[in-house]
């Protein structure tokens, strides 16, 4: 995975990914990947900017950054759902042993890689 990023402060300036289809052809280094750590070579628009290949714990950290926002996304629904004064009990007893499973996702083995996520009660 790569990232774009500004060298001075390594500020992150995009997502991580791979390499766009068409850095090369643009730029007329298509294979050359040692000129792409620095881009001022380009332009002044490209001064203190370089693509960085992650390393492997910078993946794992946004893996498991990804992972956290969205069971923090969800419990947030849940808690909108739950504070819902129509609910029935039979629904809101559905919605907490939803919100237990969320929480036992971030304690599996696998977090990081492979999470399992439950499915959503019926609303």
């Amino acid at each position: 995975m790569w990232q774009l990023r500004k060298l001075s402060t390594n500020e992150a300036l995009s997502e991580a990914g791979p390499l766009p289809n068409n850095w090369g052809p643009i730029l007329g280094l298509h294979g050359f990947l040692e000129k792409i750590g620095d881009l001022s070579w380009v332009g002044p628009a490209y001064a203190d900017q370089g693509w960085v290949q992650l390393t492997d714990a910078e993946q794992e950290e946004l893996r498991k950054a990804e992972v956290t926002a969205r069971v923090q996304a969800e419990k947030d629904a849940v808690s909108a759902t739950l504070s819902d004064p129509a609910i029935t009990v039979e629904a809101k007893i559905a919605w907490n042993e939803y919100l237990l499973a969320l929480d036992a996702v971030c304690l599996c083995p696998d977090f990081d890689c492979d999470p399992k996520f439950p499915s959503r009660p019926i609303a």
